[in-house]
């Protein structure tokens, strides 16, 4: 009986300790004011939870948290810090607002000019890259010194901007749909909160080059990774499920340019005497057809790389079979992928077919495609996020023209000539029927404009 009685004062003593827990709690939604269900939410980067189908989430820690983080595809990270003021009893409700990464702009306007300008470089801002936040616009740009993010309507008018630490120079949307600001040694991710601009801290840009970059989709709880190989002529995809098993999903080789490059490689190796025929190609024996794609160069020879390669070279034949790699290289094999509604889609270009899966990954059906063989084919697909709508782009005699492709029969159903782009134009992409990119209007001043131009008024075919 003394034993039992023990126990409870031992219990009573502990329960007050126990109760020392710190609770945070609250409901996540979106700023068009619907609940966001399947959020994750984190304190201190350790532990986390995930909102239910009501928006709500609570987490109990035992040490005093200091930050939340909220992550959910389809809208922008956002970080909270949590002051110690500001619970009571230990206890903090947090609402959060995330802002989604793609909204559905007004109707368009029958009557606007067909191109607006957007943003106009002067020799004091020069514009490196763009991406859409909701229904604005964030710009990487550079202003005299100063490296800048910069947040602005559909009509150009600043609303946020952000100054920059080093020398960033592109925007990249992550496979969960947030932002990343790269540069030559670092990378971070951006953080947008409606119009307030922030980021999380920097990391080294190999984990970007290796983590970040390489996944092309986040699919329920599946991450798809791309990885290019043999000269960018080998392309393979590749899923993880939720416990980091690695499954392969398929792969998309061109034959005749890995063998050609394999050739050249050989080649350079034994500094042959650079030729050409008569149609200026290089000289190339004729395929073996017994080739072994997965053969790999003598363990003593040279590494099969193009940078590890240049200070191997002694002569001007090795120089110029270093060019024919280079060329190979550069004249990637374009295999790229989509998620279209329940659809995962894959086009192999070289072996013309789109290839489609479900959304298990199981392989349901291969759709023929001869778009990619017409005259001024760019290998660019361009995806409207919002109207899910998929362009094929070509520039003919150096006029631009977008292809709009029914993934289900993969023919051409529309064909909207773009008469009105500049030649000199970069960066391409599409929100809700509209066509955005930075163009030169003049070849001797290198000033570039932001356009955005109205797909659906352009002539059609």
């Amino acid at each position: 009986m003394r034993y039992q009685y023990l126990l409870f004062l031992c219990f009573c003593w502990v329960s007050p300790l126990a109760a020392q827990r710190w609770e945070v709690y609250g409901i996540i939604r979106s700023t068009t004011g619907e609940v966001v269900p399947g959020a994750s939410v984190y304190i201190n980067d350790t532990v986390g939870v995930v909102s239910n189908e009501s928006g709500l989430y609570k987490i109990v820690s035992d040490t005093r948290p200091t930050e939340l983080t909220v992550q959910h595809l389809g809208h922008f990270s956002r970080r909270i810090l949590l002051p110690a003021g500001a619970f009571e009893n230990q206890r903090l409700q947090i609402d959060v607002l995330l802002t989604a990464q793609f909204v559905a702009l007004p109707p368009v306007d029958i009557v606007a000019p067909k191109v607006q300008t957007l943003i106009t470089e002067d020799f004091s801002i020069e514009i490196y890259d763009y991406e859409f936040v909701g229904e604005n616009l964030l710009l990487l740009l550079r202003q005299r010194n100063q490296h800048l993010l910069r947040l602005v309507g559909e009509s150009g008018e600043l609303l946020s901007e952000l100054p920059l630490a080093g020398n960033p120079r592109r925007l990249h949307r992550s496979c969960t749909g947030g932002l990343h600001a790269v540069g030559s040694h670092f990378a971070q991710e951006l953080i947008v909160n409606v119009l307030e601009l922030d980021t999380f801290p920097r990391y080294d840009v190999r984990q970007f080059r290796s983590v970040i970059e390489p996944c092309v989709l986040k699919h329920d709880r599946y991450y798809i990774y791309r990885k290019a190989t043999l000269f960018n002529q080998a392309i393979h995809y590749w899923f993880f499920d939720a416990y980091g098993g690695r499954h392969h999903l398929t792969g998309i080789l061109n034959r005749a340019a890995i063998r050609e490059a394999y050739r050249v490689y050989r080649n350079f190796l034994q500094n042959l005497p650079f030729t050409v025929r008569p149609e200026k190609t290089p000289y190339s024996e004729s395929i073996d057809k017994h080739f072994n794609l997965d053969e790999q160069p003598n363990e003593h020879e040279a590494p099969l790389d193009i940078k590890m390669l240049l200070p191997l070279t002694v002569s001007a034949d090795q120089t110029a079979w270093l060019g024919a790699l280079k060329t190979i290289e550069s004249d990637s094999n374009y295999a790229p992928l989509f998620k279209i509604g329940d659809k995962i889609l894959i086009f192999d270009h070289v072996n013309e077919e789109i290839r489609q899966f479900d959304d298990a990954f199981r392989r349901e059906s291969s759709i023929p495609i001869v778009y990619q063989k017409e005259k001024g084919w760019r290998k660019e697909l361009l995806k409207d996020d919002v109207t899910q709508a998929l362009y094929a782009h070509f520039a003919p005699d150096g006029r631009h023209e977008l292809q709009k492709i029914d993934v289900g029969s993969g023919a051409v159903i529309k064909s909207y000539p773009m008469d009105d782009v500049l030649y000199l134009s970069h960066h391409f992409k599409i929100r809700n029927g509209y066509l955005y990119y930075l163009g030169q209007e003049h070849v001797h001043i290198p000033n570039c404009k932001l356009f955005k131009v109205n797909i659906a008024q352009q002539n059609k075919q």
